[in-house]
């Protein structure tokens, strides 16, 4: 299980379910894991203030139950950056994103911890 939060300033109206779709399909790809293993949330008209400037930003965390390691997260990366880019027009430069292993007991699903 995998979760993926953006929080961005862009206006909600300005996210299309293509980006959602792409992301999921990407981390699927980069994770090592069935679409059906990862949940895209993105919350957007966030108040977000970066080096004193309110343009386009977006702050991402990647939560996951394996995949998250050093060489790994180098490929999360470049497909969330080029996929945000692409979709959301934030630059480089505004985007930060942060990944957190999580253990299978401290995810669950469907009433169920992720390890039953």
């Amino acid at each position: 299980m995998s979760v993926l939060r953006l929080d961005t300033n862009v206006s909600h109206l300005d996210i299309d379910d293509a980006f959602l779709v792409e992301s999921t399909e990407a981390l699927a790809k980069t994770l090592k894991k069935p679409k059906s293993d990862i949940l895209v949330f993105v919350n957007g008209d966030q108040p977000i203030l970066i080096a004193g400037s309110s343009e386009p930003a977006i702050i991402v965390s990647l939560l996951s139950v394996d995949g998250i390691n050093e060489n790994d997260n180098k490929l999360h990366s470049a497909a969330l950056l080029s996929l945000i880019t692409k979709y959301l027009k934030i630059n480089e430069n505004r985007i930060t994103i942060s990944f957190s292993p999580i253990e299978p007991h401290a995810m669950g699903r469907n009433g169920k911890i992720i390890v039953q």
